[in-house]
């Protein structure tokens, strides 16, 4: 049969195309909206990457939140000969289960939120992975170091309170679908993660209103979330939740637990749920005290009630985005029932659920893998500091996170959102680097900029701030309206890189000594 060689061609003139309906409903049209403004550019950055040696003049972004720099690590873990044949090799990698998740999966989660959130287990006795994870979790006691028994880890996180999504986006969807009507209102403490105002318009067609802070470095207080509940009320909205992220994204604070508390506390006076989204509880800094960060969990000593929604995810603290598993731990019997049946839009595969599984049973390799992950990060860290103090370039100090949150306002040509998307274009044309601009997080300030240290490697960053250096240097030096005349626009992207024409490292300061 050669019936696909033989193609006939269709045509239609404006007059049979009368009364055909639009190829996609208002809803449909909505989901084309891109996720982030700064979306095309970072898709510039994956077609035209920076390579030191191969592509040195390529793009570099430092707008995703994601660590690489670990993924090496956890690569080698996940390839252990146990791990993957167990995940592939049982039956019921195979077959239909709950969309919640396998329940040893979710037994495997619940140790995991109750050590490293709740923080009521011992944690000098190891737990190494078992054999299968099919088989219940009272056989972990035979994997125990020591002579602990399973009584010794009895679960207080109930697993059946725990489900499993594609990522924190999909369950944020998935929960406001279940406890929001459309054209209901989301607070979110202000700036915030770009994204999140897709994730809530698309599915759930809920609107955000923004929450601004008299200090943002410490965190909403009932004040703040008062004023913004009267905005929403003026602006015809009916506020169904409020939405946190501890540690903050993109300012990389932590809120301290009495913030959590009123925040809670006022939203309950207002009958309205608390979505915890805490996907970067372990990526704290190494030099923070071990209890600066306080998961909602443990505040309220594992009494969520039916109206606190605690959300994790992989994709930060473990570098594995792309593994697309979320957790969404809720004592709301009726929020589980109604996800129960919606998840199987969004679940995570069975192979994938015991891999991890495995992973988060494993103390030893866990506690060794975030140690090294503090460190990396704590680096990369230090290297956007030095740098931007050499610039005498404001930013956050922060104490959590895969980011730096920075103040570029004094290099825009205007005081305005339209004066930081000139800077962000020049930096992305001249420099070819692209960032989080302020405007995307609705940061009520221009000029705000969250760079993503974690995506590159040192290397690479070294590059990218070498670049930022030369034009900061450059608009300082220019007025705006002459800014691109002069030569020093094809020099930027040699900054830091090796030039194999002069064999020869050149750095910012090697231009500055050419230009003087």
């Amino acid at each position: 049969m050669l019936w696909f060689r033989r193609k006939k061609q269709f045509s239609c003139d404006d007059e049979e195309l009368e009364g055909v309906p639009d190829l996609v409903s208002p809803r449909g049209a909505a989901a084309m909206q891109k996720g982030s403004s700064y979306w095309e550019s970072f898709i510039m950055c994956l077609k035209d990457p920076c390579d030191p040696k191969m592509n040195p003049e390529g793009y570099i972004a430092l707008c995703t939140a994601e660590n690489k720099l670990i993924q090496e690590t956890l690569a080698c873990r996940l390839m252990q000969m146990g791990t993957a044949v167990t995940a592939f090799s049982d039956s019921s990698s195979f077959c239909h289960a709950s969309s919640l998740g396998l329940f040893n999966a979710r037994e495997a989660v619940a140790y995991f939120l109750q050590k490293r959130f709740l923080h009521r287990i011992n944690t000098s006795k190891v737990i190494h992975r078992v054999e299968s994870l099919t088989a219940p979790l009272e056989s972990l006691d035979q994997s125990i170091s020591g002579s602990r028994h399973y009584d010794d880890i009895e679960l207080e996180i109930n697993p059946e309170h725990i489900a499993f999504g594609a990522g924190v986006n999909s369950l944020l969807s998935q929960l406001l679908y279940i406890i929001a009507s459309p054209g209901e209102a989301v607070l979110i403490p202000a700036p915030y993660y770009a994204t999140y105002e897709y994730d809530i318009k698309t599915l759930p067609e809920c609107a955000v209103v923004p929450v601004y802070m008299d200090n943002p470095l410490i965190g909403p207080t009932p004040k703040d979330l008062q004023n913004s509940f009267e905005i929403a009320e003026k602006q015809g909205y009916s506020v169904r939740a409020l939405l946190m992220t501890n540690p903050n994204d993109p300012l990389g604070v932590i809120y301290n637990p009495e913030i959590l508390k009123n925040a809670v506390k006022w939203a309950r006076s207002k009958r309205i749920h608390t979505i915890m989204n805490e996907i970067y509880a372990l990526s704290v800094r190494a030099t923070c005290a071990s209890d600066d960060f306080q998961s909602i969990i443990k505040v309220f000593d594992n009494d969520l009630s039916t109206d606190i929604h605690f959300l994790y995810s992989l994709s930060k603290d473990f570098g594995a985005a792309g593994f697309r598993f979320g957790v969404i731990y809720t004592q709301n019997q009726k929020v589980l029932q109604a996800l129960a049946n919606l998840n199987i839009f969004a679940g995570v595969s069975n192979p994938i659920q015991m891999i991890m599984s495995d992973l988060l049973l494993d103390d030893e390799f866990v506690d060794s893998f975030l140690e090294e992950s503090r460190m990396k990060l704590w680096q990369s860290y230090q290297i956007c500091r030095q740098k931007l103090e050499e610039m005498v370039i404001p930013y956050i100090i922060s104490n959590a996170g895969l980011f730096i949150y920075v103040d570029f306002s004094s290099l825009l040509p205007e005081q305005t959102f339209e004066g930081e998307a000139k800077l962000a274009a020049l930096i992305e044309s001249v420099g070819r680097i692209v960032m989080t601009p302020g405007a995307s997080q609705r940061d009520c300030k221009p000029g705000m900029f969250r760079i993503c240290y974690a995506w590159v490697s040192p290397a690479l960053l070294e590059i990218a701030m070498e670049r930022l250096s030369y034009i900061v240097l450059q608009i300082r030096r220019h007025e705006w309206g002459d800014l691109l005349l002069g030569n020093w626009t094809k020099e930027v992207t040699k900054c830091g890189t090796h030039l194999s024409s002069r064999r020869s490292t050149q750095n910012f300061s090697d231009l500055i000594l050419q230009e003087m």
